[in-house]
């Protein structure tokens, strides 16, 4: 089936909502579920784990079986503590080798991987640094004329609201109001170098 162009941009800048949970699986099934795996693996292992209460029509309920120690995953389900900042920015930059979260919206227009093709919006691979409206990509006259370099601070204001820094843009992005997911993109984009 061929998708008309339209549809497909479409398509992809509703991944750029700022709807929460449009893009993005919410953080705390990872953890869940790598403990549910856990948990069943373990108790495959286990014949103790698999013992099923009989249906008799007792009046006390079958004992529960003593967890053995490879059938309790309680040292290995217990969810990561949350990673603590780097102290440094070069700390930062290394600990961004992987596209945060965040970034998942970003991904339906931007590609930022070495030689990775332009898409609807150009390839942000050395964006940090580099002066807006250059390369290959078909820049808005806007952003080629607006003089901006990609720092910390442009870029922020930039993912924040686009069409406020650079009025004119053709970026459809309607901005991404979290400080902290803003910052995680901008340390992700420093290390795409």
């Amino acid at each position: 089936m061929r998708i008309l162009p339209i549809a497909a941009a479409m398509l992809a800048l509703s991944a750029c909502s700022d709807e929460p949970g449009a893009t993005e699986a919410p953080a705390s099934t990872a953890p869940a579920n790598a403990m549910a795996s856990e948990a069943a693996a373990s108790a495959s292992e286990s014949p103790e784990a698999n013992v099923v209460p009989s249906a008799s029509p007792s009046a006390s309920p079958a004992p529960t079986p003593a967890p053995s120690a490879s059938a309790t995953p309680a040292a290995k389900a217990t969810p990561a503590a949350a990673p603590t900042a780097p102290s440094s920015a070069a700390a930062m930059v290394a600990a961004a080798a992987a596209p945060p979260a965040s970034f998942g919206r970003c991904v339906a227009c931007h590609d930022a991987s070495k030689g990775g093709a332009d898409k609807l919006g150009p390839n942000l691979y050395k964006v940090y640094g580099g002066k807006a409206g250059v390369g290959s990509y078909a820049f808005s006259d806007a952003l080629k004329a607006s003089g901006l370099t990609w720092t910390d601070a442009t870029l922020d204001k930039w993912l924040e609201n686009p069409r406020a820094l650079v009025p004119g843009t053709t970026m459809s992005f309607p901005g991404l109001k979290d400080p902290a997911k803003r910052a995680e993109i901008i340390v992700f984009l420093k290390s795409a170098r």
